[in-house]
């Protein structure tokens, strides 16, 4: 306890950000109103009587330690109030619906056949529209493509969002919540001609972004190889989506995933690259204008790739350290990496659920303090300094974030103590040499041997990262649960203490803390499921997986011979870390079969439940002047008849409606079932349809 009140005295930041990230996850808890002016109130109470009682020396000393009480509940009060400003907007959906909108569009991704806009809601062409839902944010999707559209534009068109929910397939990650947490609660899709630009509203935000967007198209037609433009554009730019799945797991397996997320090292190369290239102010004795420039440049950059938490981090964390050698004072590097937390949580409070925010901050605070705190003895000579040093840093980020990261990616891997050793060396080369190819790329002009510098260096650098993908030391699917995660960080922080203290108590409960994560381990091994049939919610099919222990069977009916497996191993990886799956056999139009099920034909019997898919193919050959008797008839998106059909076909006790049908055909199924008292099931709006057992 005295360790941690002086750990707190040394870092009075963290007296502040802790209540403030209290008061962030209480308004999950709590969002009344009454919170936050009960925390004031308090505070306030709190103060006058501190005020009150210190009238001596004596009562001065003693309520010296009470001292903390106010300014503890005043940012509690701060934390629940950013995040309160920061949650979506609650619209009204049944007024606003049908109604002209006007929106401006804050960011633009383009598909092969459709865009994906963030927008923010500026007025409408009716009464009182700025005080209900002006500044709103919200997420449109088009069919079709306007390559002419960009970041500022104001569209006009006519309102029918509905609100933003999860796909509801078991172990999905909450993408509702995710996007609720960047502001976005409500969704439209529509045809692109619903859409017309009607003039411009730009932002400094939107400026950012097309500069941004500017600049990456340009890198992508130059002449390097798509692996150095990817690269280039993932580690300048901080935009990694597009690297090929298939690279980005191997960069995961390979230990080295933050190469492609802009994080603290990258800032830290780009300022390293500002201050040399500022070095003329020394001469005319100018070093505070080449820290203020250097820094302000850092800010620049932010603004230009986004400002993601790891680079706003790593940024204000440089500031402080510039700011201190200003003003001749020595700056704490912890104070400095809370102060950036306080700075981040304040101005954008739901940051503190991001995996980016809590990565990046306990990879740095656990090598501020391990380099601090542990006096490690390094050898003279500076190859080998270097070296250990590296695999030192290395050993502490990975043990620092492996369970955060199997929580979060169902992925661990100890190749990163040596992957990075081989291609960290790389890494200031290609971002220098892909700074410099960025700037030709903004004055229009184009260097060969530049961009076969850069083709080299990409070659190499996913060369290495294929080969320590391919070593056993990583694997893909890891199922933790945050108990798990919880009891791990527990026990690193107990032998940590132990370690500096040399105290057995400190072991001796580490070993009680991991006794109890073996005993949860059991508990959820045991309650696991070994066989199960789950009907996946899926936007454009009907995947249907029966699994018996460790192998499974893939059905999807609709699409049967141009269906993407490895996608779908990706989108539910952690279902099938969950639940022990390591081989999947994808039936194809002449079926496939396993222990414990068949697929043949249009129908399979799964899981002891026989099953009929009413959709292409040919499943009304199965008639005869009897009903076919099944337990389930799914009903997919290639289904062009009516209930009435399927009703005097098909003998069923629970038609399926599948999440990949059309909403229009969905619904009017779905109204053909209640009218008939057909007894149905909608993945739609009920998730997926699940049947387990051990």
């Amino acid at each position: 306890m005295q360790a941690a009140r002086m750990f707190i005295s040394r870092n009075a930041v963290l007296r502040l950000l802790l209540p403030v990230a209290a008061g962030i996850v209480a308004h999950d808890a709590v969002p009344q109103w009454w919170l936050p002016a009960a925390l004031a109130l308090l505070a306030a109470i709190a103060l006058a009587t501190a005020a009150a009682v210190n009238r001596s020396a004596r009562a001065s000393l003693s309520i010296r330690k009470y001292h903390i009480v106010a300014p503890t509940l005043a940012a509690a009060a701060v934390g629940w109030c950013s995040a309160w400003v920061a949650a979506p907007m609650q619209l009204d959906l049944h007024t606003l619906n049908g109604k002209v909108a006007l929106a401006r569009i804050e960011t633009v991704q383009l598909h092969e056949k459709s865009m994906t806009m963030e927008m923010t809601l500026l007025r409408g062409r009716v009464r009182n529209w700025a005080s209900d839902c002006m500044g709103a944010r919200i997420m449109v999707s088009t069919r079709g493509c306007d390559y002419d559209l960009r970041a500022g534009d104001v569209m006009a068109w006519t309102l029918d969002l509905v609100p933003i929910e999860n796909l509801k397939n078991p172990d999905e990650m909450d993408y509702a919540k995710h996007l609720h947490r960047k502001g976005m609660k409500y969704r439209q899709h529509l045809d692109l001609r619903g859409l017309k630009k009607v003039g411009r509203s730009a932002t400094l935000a939107t400026v950012a972004f097309n500069l941004r967007q500017q600049l990456q198209h340009g890198v992508m037609a130059s002449g390097m190889t798509p692996q150095a433009q990817q690269l280039v554009v993932a580690m300048l730019l901080g935009n990694s989506d597009l690297i090929a799945r298939e690279s980005r797991d191997a960069f995961s397996l390979s230990g080295v995933a933050h190469v492609l997320a802009l994080s603290g090292l990258h800032v830290a190369i780009i300022a390293l690259m500002l201050w040399f290239l500022l070095f003329p102010l020394d001469y005319i004795g100018a070093r505070k204008l080449r820290l203020i420039v250097t820094m302000v440049l850092l800010v620049m950059y932010d603004l230009l790739t986004g400002l993601s938490p790891s680079v706003v981090r790593a940024t204000v964390m440089m500031c402080f350290a510039m700011l201190s050698m200003i003003i001749y004072r020595k700056s704490s590097l912890l104070n400095s990496l809370f102060a950036a937390a306080l700075v981040i949580l304040v101005f954008s409070p739901f940051s503190l659920y991001g995996v980016g925010f809590q990565l990046s901050f306990i990879t740095v605070g656990a090598l501020i303090v391990f380099y601090q705190n542990f006096n490690v003895k390094l050898p003279q000579r500076k190859l080998l300094k270097w070296l250990c040093t590296t695999l030192l840093t290395s050993l502490v980020a990975m043990l620092s974030t492996l369970m955060l990261t199997a929580y979060y990616f169902n992925t661990v891997s100890f190749s990163s103590l040596l992957s990075n050793v081989v291609i960290l060396p790389v890494m200031p080369v290609l971002m220098l040499l892909g700074a410099c190819a960025i700037l030709f790329v903004w004055l229009g002009a184009d260097v060969p041997l530049l961009d076969s510098a850069l083709d080299v260096l990409a070659s190499v650098i996913n060369n290495e990262v294929e080969w320590f993908a391919s070593l056993p030391m990583a694997k893909n699917d890891v199922y933790v649960t945050w108990v798990a995660v919880v009891v791990y960080y527990c026990i690193l922080l107990l032998v940590c203490l132990w370690l500096y203290n040399k105290n057995v108590k400190f072991m001796l409960a580490a070993a009680i803390v991991f006794i109890i994560g073996i005993a949860h381990g059991i508990v959820v091994d045991y309650g696991t499921p070994r066989k199960g049939l789950v009907v996946f919610n899926s936007y454009n099919s009907t995947p249907i997986i029966y699994f018996n222990g460790s192998e499974a069977l893939l059905w999807v009916p609709d699409v049967p011979n141009d269906f993407d497996l490895q996608a779908f191993k990706r989108q539910h990886r952690a279902f099938l870390a969950h639940y022990g799956i390591d081989s999947i056999v994808l039936a194809d139009s002449a079926g496939a079969q396993m222990p414990g099920g068949v697929v043949k034909h249009g129908c399979a019997h799964l899981q002891g439940k026989s099953m009929i898919a009413a959709g292409k193919g040919r499943w009304k050959h199965f008639t005869s002047d009897k009903k076919v008797k099944f337990d389930l008839a799914v009903v997919t998106k290639g289904f062009h008849s009516d209930v009435s059909t399927l009703k005097s076909l098909v003998s069923c006790d629970t038609v399926i409606l599948s999440g990949g049908m059309f909403g229009d055909d969905n619904s009017a199924i779905e109204r053909e079932c209640k009218e008939q008292k057909f007894p149905y099931y909608n993945i739609r709006s009920s998730g997926a349809y699940i049947i387990m057992s051990k």
